[in-house]
């Protein structure tokens, strides 16, 4: 079965690269308050005019678009099984995103519950990866023991 929506395989080491320099950028833009010296845009305020830095806006994407590629990418041994588990890994991480943006959305108000929509988009590509990972991971060892018989 060919499926058309899936990047090559060797995008899964190129989307976690960039997912991992992005999220240290990303880190260090949060915690230390760094920014990339001229990425900026200004606009103007009260009879004047102000910057923002759009660092932490370039992290966040990078972070989105490395994990969106290693979710994404084509497994090496790409077939109708490896499919179903994708879908039913889809399934799941969409169920538990949603089931911590419900209890999120009870237990959390304000300028907080803003921050954690925003990180809960990562969640739902993170649970996926996860879930995906362990099943194979799981396929793999079934079919391990069961060769060992």
């Amino acid at each position: 079965m060919k499926n058309q929506f899936l990047l090559p395989a060797k995008f899964r080491l190129i989307g976690w690269v960039t997912f991992l320099l992005f999220l240290t950028l990303g880190i260090l833009t949060e915690s230390y308050g760094y920014n990339i010296p001229g990425f900026q845009i200004y606009y103007p305020n009260d009879g004047g005019s102000a910057d923002y830095n759009l660092t932490n806006e370039l992290a966040f994407s990078g972070v989105i678009i490395g994990l969106l590629m290693v979710s994404f990418a084509r497994h090496i041994n790409e077939d109708e099984l490896i499919s179903k588990i994708r879908l039913e890994s889809w399934k799941w991480a969409v169920l538990i995103s949603y089931a911590i943006l419900l209890i999120l959305n009870f237990t959390s108000y304000g300028l907080g519950f803003v921050f954690i929509v925003t990180y809960n988009v990562v969640t739902l590509l993170l649970v996926y990866i996860i879930k995906f990972n362990y099943s194979l991971y799981l396929l793999n060892k079934n079919l391990k023991n069961s060769e060992d018989y």
